[in-house]
């Protein structure tokens, strides 16, 4: 049996045909997500924009929070940040709408001509790697970037996601394995800085973004790997993409 394992760099990028697509926003949306269920969180609805997101909490009732951020921080009327140790410290809502300068966004394109969408961050890679490869051959990982710009921390993230897939995939029956010149060049950046997310995500420039408005924590806290199972996936709710554990 043949994998092919693809990384894109954008989500405004022409994708490929995917089986199962990951999508990665290291910093910290898909972060977020996992540790939302991780916390006990049921049901996230991702949308795109503020406005959107608020109104969908008043149509749904006082049983729907709403979480996320704009600019890194959270927007007013909002529930709840996009800080995953905030969250651990509240204690996740049963169900919420969610909203991410470029997380959510990158959620909903992947779903684009790919029925199978997980969400995927350090904390989560090896469990989201192994049920990736038991959902078909061909893994795209699509990294969130920052404001339609390269991201070094989500491409790196997405190179150890490679490596991962790589180790795991002659466990589920690979003869063979290919990789497009994306997962490549991701998997060599991943070695190139050393095989350690922290020191990266600290210099990158949404990590000094985040330094400036009080969020180092988080940083250390997002590029743990392996910390968990939870392997968020996107369905759908009445019509409405809604992400669940898997």
């Amino acid at each position: 049996m043949k994998y092919t394992f693809d990384v894109a760099f954008l989500p405004s990028e022409k994708l490929k045909e995917h089986d199962c697509r990951l999508v990665v926003d290291l910093l910290r949306a898909s972060t977020q997500i996992v540790t939302f269920f991780d916390a006990g969180g049921r049901v996230l609805l991702p949308v795109s924009e503020i406005d959107e997101a608020l109104a969908l909490r008043d149509l749904l009732g006082p049983d729907w929070k709403v979480m996320g951020e704009h600019g890194g921080k959270m927007p007013r009327g909002f529930d709840y940040g996009n800080s995953p140790l905030e969250l651990n410290q509240q204690g996740a809502p049963e169900q919420a709408v969610i909203t991410t300068t470029n997380g959510t966004r990158a959620i909903l394109r992947a779903a684009t001509e790919c029925a199978e969408v997980r969400i995927a961050c350090a904390r989560n890679a090896e469990a989201v790697c192994w049920d990736s490869l038991c959902t078909g051959t061909r893994v795209g990982i699509l990294t969130s970037g920052r404001g339609g710009e390269f991201s070094i921390e989500d491409t790196a993230c997405a190179g150890m996601l490679v490596e991962k897939l790589l180790a795991l995939a002659p466990k589920n029956g690979a003869s063979e394995m290919e990789l497009t010149d994306g997962a490549i060049a991701a998997m060599s950046l991943w070695h190139h800085m050393g095989s350690d997310l922290t020191p990266l995500a600290m210099e990158s420039e949404h990590g000094r973004i985040l330094q400036g408005l009080g969020f180092t924590n988080d940083i250390f806290f997002c590029t743990e790997p392996d910390m968990t199972a939870v392997v968020p996936a996107l369905s759908y709710m009445e019509g409405i993409p809604a992400i669940v554990a898997h």
